[in-house]
């Protein structure tokens, strides 16, 4: 079954803008979304080949025989519809980007785990890691609502701008949002400032996982001999393992990634999937959300809309008085990590260039 699996292709379904390059003047497909990001950097991490087949909105929304409404039938619940990615493998279509990872999971089980990308998904399977996997699946689930929360208010008016009109009604429309009433106009009015302080925060609280650990504060454990403690001596990781239950290997060798050590998995395609759509959508926001230090989101607020949302008061006076000041450490490293994955594939992308899979023209 396994082998039959890898050699069939797989399609990924996605909605690409086809609005003028801002930049280029140009129209030409590329990739925006960040939900079909994730699908993408899946398959990439597994190897597995897929070619990228563009859809409109309007096949979306259908609902008549054969239709991605009529396929995925009661799987949608009531009053749900389809959204983007889904794909189709060997004549059954999958939706949802956490579902698609576990598809392909089950059935590529000799390629990375998703969730524990050091493990194969066979390995991670297996009771023994039951516990650890669970916890990695919901620690996506909650990274994919907070950052979609963090980034709608600054983002979703650039971004819906990428497409032609009538897509790019149907995204603001109260019909996107569930028929709430005026849902875009509440995300236009939403305090830029407060929004993009609470996504610089956020991000310097997750991204701390990347950070080497502190020493323990335990007396008799320091950095070097010279501590004014008679009892002190040169710390060691067996000192570490000694005296607490710490990973003491990250002492020295900090993590390259959020889902593991040394391997991306879901934590690092979902949160890669919204940088990549700032980037696109609007380059300085991307900036001004992803850079080490504060500036340029000082700069995005000050310009953004003629300044409307400009910090005022205490907050303007200077670095330090917002509560976006906080710096980013080790972001950046990441990013060009990611942008580097799989033969520069992302790169690629956000370069213009048209890769395997991906279409030349909509």
């Amino acid at each position: 079954m396994a082998a039959a699996a890898a050699a069939a292709a797989v399609v990924l379904y996605d909605i690409l803008p086809n609005a003028a390059d801002a930049d280029t003047r140009q129209q030409r497909p590329y990739a925006l979304l960040p939900n079909p990001w994730v699908a993408r950097l899946v398959l990439k991490a597994k190897q597995i080949p897929f070619v990228v087949r563009p859809i409109t909105i309007a096949q979306l929304r259908a609902s008549g025989p054969g239709s991605f409404w009529h396929r995925l039938g009661d799987a949608l619940g009531t009053g749900e519809r389809p959204q983007i990615p889904m794909i189709e493998h060997n004549g059954r279509l999958v939706g949802d980007s956490l579902t698609i990872a576990d598809y392909l999971d089950a059935h590529f089980p000799h390629s990375p785990s998703a969730h524990l990308p050091e493990l194969t998904s066979a390995d991670a399977a297996a009771p023994a890691h039951a516990l650890a996997h669970a916890l990695a699946y919901d620690a996506a689930l909650r990274l994919r609502g907070l950052v979609f929360s963090g980034h709608v208010p600054l983002a979703y008016e650039q971004a819906t701008d990428r497409f032609d009109e009538p897509s790019r009604a149907w995204f603001r429309s109260d019909a996107k949002f569930g028929g709430m009433r005026n849902a875009y106009e509440r995300i236009l009015a939403k305090d830029k400032a407060a929004a993009l302080a609470e996504l610089r925060t956020f991000l310097s609280a997750y991204f701390v996982v990347l950070q080497p650990l502190p020493l323990p504060r335990i007396e008799g454990l320091s950095p070097s001999s010279s501590s004014s403690s008679s009892s002190s001596s040169s710390s060691s990781p067996d000192d570490i393992a000694r005296l607490v239950s710490r990973p003491s290997d990250r002492q020295q060798q900090p993590r390259l990634f959020l889902s593991s050590r040394s391997q991306p998995g879901l934590l690092d395609f979902i949160l890669f999937g919204w940088f990549l759509f700032t980037h696109t959508a609007d380059r300085a926001l991307n900036e001004a959300v992803w850079a080490h230090t504060s500036d340029k989101a000082r700069a995005w607020l000050q310009h953004h809309q003629g300044g409307r949302f400009a910090l005022q008061g205490e907050a303007a006076q200077g670095v330090g008085q917002w509560e976006g000041d906080v710096p980013l450490p080790g972001v950046e490293a990441w990013v060009d990590r990611m942008l580097s994955l799989y033969d520069n594939y992302p790169r690629k992308i956000l370069n213009g260039e048209i890769v395997d899979g991906e279409p030349a023209v909509l």
